[in-house]
């Protein structure tokens, strides 16, 4: 009976120490940036690449940040209040087609351009600036907040290129701009970019409208209903899409990007009723996760499922921050089963001594490797592993201890 109670235990034991996480902590790979808005990588490239929010993309090579921009874009970026140079994101064919978007607000206009460039062929760690293509542009109201600027692609659509768009700015969303399919503002676009639509124009590559956006309203609205989406992501593996949309007196939220979804901005704040005269909502699809703004939080900063290699037991766990508090979390998500595993991840990964706060971005690498971006020092940390012998290493030593003291019971009791 004993060695059947042992061998239940056992088998128990094993699949606990396979599925545990090691205590996390965040490890700087590099600093002395100005302003770093974002970070990403193309596909299979080792090199990180770090958005400054005045108009630079500099490349971070072997652990060393190189002294040549990839790209400045200083001279056509508008930086008053949250605009700037506020998204990358690599063609899936980059290594062949050497092809990338931005996203920054222009000096001029003060409009959103979304516009590709391709890296050099003789210098591969420089833009080559006379490539420079609008994709396209949104116009924008005088308002220097809520611009958002994630661009990215989703995992199996290699044609179409995602694109974030904030209500446009001031409080309230005035002009109930998220709601009216006819302004690409407060959205979630979406445009196939597969082939320069118009090749005798050098100023302009254009797009096409892919099978799934909204009928009814412009064509390259795919999901509505933001305030600002900030930061979004796909998960490499699924390719479930996060929508982090940063709230405005109550709530913060995490939505499930979703062909023709509404998530409710300007009438609803998360689930909470902002503005409850305001006409029903067609296709209201509330978030996964919210939180109240309690002890000053408030501006959710969202992140990444890890797809890593190097932390056994954190596959699939997403990670977001708040930027008031610095506050980093994280939780598991799966369709039909919710939210689970929600984990406070700030004592792990907030230290005098790496990250320290003013967290304005995550970041993923071409190995699924996560990374906390941060004004503060303009830093950037990779979310790792404490390393044996520290605490994950001793509670797994004592945890041997444990059954091999179980063993030798049982040998003694037959």
């Amino acid at each position: 009976m004993r060695k059947i109670i042992f061998t239940l235990f056992a088998a128990g034991f094993t699949n606990l120490v396979s599925a545990a996480v090691p205590p996390l902590k965040t490890q700087i790979v590099a600093s002395g940036f100005d302003r770093p808005l974002f970070a990403t990588a193309p596909n299979g490239d080792p090199r990180l690449f770090v958005v400054e929010q005045g108009g630079l993309v500099k490349v971070m090579q072997n652990g060393v940040v190189l002294p040549t921009p990839f790209l400045d874009l200083s001279a056509k970026v508008d930086t008053t209040g949250e605009r700037g140079l506020l998204g990358m994101a690599f063609d899936p064919s980059f290594e062949t087609n050497r092809r990338f978007y931005v996203d920054y607000i222009d000096k001029t206009t003060l409009n959103t351009v979304v516009a590709t460039y391709q890296a050099s062929v003789s210098q591969p760690n420089i833009a080559d600036a006379a490539s420079a293509q609008n994709v396209l542009t949104v116009a924008q109201p005088a308002f220097a907040n809520h611009k958002a600027g994630w661009i990215g692609f989703r995992p199996g659509e290699s044609a179409n290129l995602y694109i974030a768009t904030g209500d446009g700015g001031s409080a309230n969303d005035p002009d109930n701009r998220a709601q009216n399919l006819n302004e690409n503002l407060g959205k979630i676009l979406r445009v196939d970019v597969a082939a320069d639509h118009f090749p005798g124009d050098p100023t302009r590559y254009g797009y096409g409208i892919p099978t799934g956006n909204i009928t009814g309203g412009n064509p390259e609205i795919y999901a509505y209903g933001l305030r600002n989406p900030y930061r979004d992501s796909f998960d490499r593996e699924t390719g479930t899409f996060y929508i982090a949309d940063v709230g405005q007196n109550q709530r913060e939220e995490i939505n499930i990007g979703a062909a023709g979804a509404n998530y409710g901005w300007r009438k609803f704040e998360g689930t909470d009723l902002n503005f409850p005269n305001d006409p029903a909502l067609a296709n209201h699809t509330p978030p996964i996760f919210e939180y109240n703004h309690v002890g000053d939080s408030a501006g959710v900063i969202g992140g990444y499922a890890y797809r890593g290699a190097a932390i056994e037991g954190l596959q699939g766990t997403y990670f977001f921050a708040d930027l008031a508090t610095d506050k980093v979390t994280s939780f598991r998500f799966t369709d039909g089963g919710g939210i689970t595993e929600l984990t406070d991840r700030t004592a792990e990964l907030i230290s005098p001594t790496g990250i320290s706060g003013s967290i304005t971005s995550f970041a993923e690498d071409s190995s699924g490797n996560i990374y906390l971006v941060s004004f503060d020092g303009g830093k950037i940390g990779m979310i790792t592993a404490i390393p044996e012998p520290e605490g994950w290493a001793m509670m797994l030593a004592g945890m041997a201890l444990v059954a091999g003291w179980a063993r030798r019971r049982e040998q003694i009791a037959a």
